[in-house]
Formats: structure tokens, sequence, C-alpha cells
């Protein structure tokens, strides 16, 4: 029965090791659902309008899928049309050296309680640093950019 239990201690203690691979998390560069503000830039018959104070949220999932949901709010691409909170789901991130990077292609978006086939995200690149979020993407037929700087919590 002694050996029995030196055996099953020394499994356990081999099973601790062998998952520990040294490799730690790498911390994110923000903490939890974080806001920005910034200018969304979208080309609309080879002409860029922008549209300046725009708030954009991410909200990382804790479920350790490494994807987030960034929420545009209030989003015009072009001066006449209403602005409209979109939400782009399920983009795929990762972080290297304190920088997420964040990527993702034909995610359609959701808007007005439903999604928006038309608009499918396509070639989405970008990156959040501990300050700024920098995106580039098409909305359908439209090539978008926005860079925001992160809001301050008071």
């Amino acid at each position: 029965m002694k050996i029995f239990k030196i055996f099953a201690l020394a499994a356990m203690m081999f099973g601790m090791v062998a998952c520990d691979n040294g490799e730690e998390t790498p911390e994110p560069p923000f903490k939890g659902n974080t806001g920005y503000m910034g200018t969304v830039s979208v080309v609309v018959d080879g002409a860029t309008v922008d549209t300046p104070d725009t708030a954009v949220g991410i909200e990382p999932r804790n479920d350790g899928s490494m994807l987030m949901d960034i929420k545009f709010g209030a989003v015009k691409f072009v001066p006449a049309m209403p602005a409209l909170d979109i939400t782009v789901p399920n983009v795929s991130y990762t972080i290297e050296d304190g920088v997420a990077k964040l990527s993702g292609s034909n995610i359609i978006p959701l808007c007005m309680g439903g999604e928006f086939p038309m608009y499918t995200v396509t070639t989405l690149t970008g990156t959040v640093d501990p300050s700024t979020i920098k995106l580039d993407l098409n909305f359908g037929q439209y090539p978008t950019k926005y860079i925001g700087n992160k809001l301050k919590v008071e």
C-alpha cells in the first residue's frame, strides 16, 4: 500500500510539472471592456468621409477564447445616412509584447437587433496597445479605418 501511495504521489507531481510549460499567458493591454474615442474614415465612391468623435468599445470574452466584440457607436458611412450602432462580433486577437493584434474576415456585423450581411466585415486587422486602438477593415464594399484613444476612467 505504501508503494502505491508513493507511485500515486510521483504521478501527481509529474502531472503538475508536465502541465507547466513555463509560458505565462501574456497580459492584454486592456482590462475587460474598454472604451475609445476617435475618428472613423470610410472610403465612399473614391472619397474619404471622416466621422470624428466616434466611440468604440471592445468587449473581450471571459471564456479564454481570445475573441472580442468591437462596438462602434453612432457610425455614419456617408454624411446623409443616420448614425448606427454596429457590433463586429467574434474578432480574434493575440497578444505580443503588450499589444493585442486583431484579425477577422467574413464576420457578419450586428445592427438594430439583427445581422447585416450586406456589410460583412472582411480583411479586419488592427492593434490595441495600452492607450490606442487602430483598425482597418471593409464593411461590405466600404474600406474603413478607425484610430482612437483610450478613454480615461475617472
